[in-house]
């Protein structure tokens, strides 16, 4: 339990978040293109900013191209040990924007590139994470939530070969329906160690000394 507990602890805090506040889109471009392949607008809705993203027909419509060593270790740490990450973001659509053209359905999935060309999505059937349906989006209702999965969840366990130890790695966003002005703005788009239970973790601190005791009783 103190190895666990030693060997985990650096993970906890590795993390990739991007939440936008610069006012920028923070290096997102075309679903396999780079930083300057699009530019998406930046809106600020509820105190936050968020990206704003909006459905074509290009399906993967927004990745984000992580090359950096800081980036590619989260990355290639969460591709080794899918269970043990998580990918996590917020999104809000607001149907009132334009009344009539969010067409009949909207569905939210994410994905996932590699520099050797390994691809995987959370997508379609039942690994949609968000479904709106044609009701829904002629209600000029707002609708939001938040979606977090583990990589394994989203992705499997184990990845396949080429997602691991890259160079580069893609996560992005996937956005199909048939409205023509249908927007999702996206928020807190994040890649993150699994957090442990706070009594696991008691459990294992509270092992150390006891461990300790053992020894010298020995």
């Amino acid at each position: 339990m103190v190895a666990l507990l030693l060997c985990s602890a650096p993970a906890w805090g590795q993390s990739i978040v991007w939440d936008f506040e610069d006012g920028t889109d923070q290096g997102f471009g075309t679903g396999f293109g780079g930083d300057a392949s699009a530019s998406f607008p930046i809106v600020n809705i509820g105190g936050s900013n968020r990206m704003e993203v909006l459905d074509t027909a290009s399906f993967q419509q927004a990745g984000r191209e992580v090359t950096d060593p800081a980036g590619l270790l989260v990355l290639n740490a969460a591709t080794a040990a899918p269970s043990l990450y998580t990918i996590s973001y917020d999104w809000y659509v607001d149907t009132s924007l334009a009344p009539g053209l969010y067409g009949n359905f909207l569905q939210i999935g994410t994905y996932l590139n590699s520099g050797s060309g390994a691809y995987a999505q959370d997508f379609p059937g039942t690994g949609k994470d968000v479904e709106l349906d044609g009701t829904q989006l002629a209600s000029g209702g707002v609708f939001s939530g938040t979606v977090t999965e583990t990589v394994a969840a989203k992705y499997g366990d184990p990845l396949a070969v080429g997602f691991l130890a890259q160079t580069f790695l893609r996560p992005g966003v996937i956005i199909n329906g048939d409205g023509t002005q249908a927007k999702v703005y996206f928020d807190n788009i994040t890649i993150a160690p699994v957090v442990p239970e706070p009594g696991t973790f008691a459990l294992a601190v509270l092992a150390v000394p006891a461990i300790g005791m053992l020894r010298r009783r020995k």
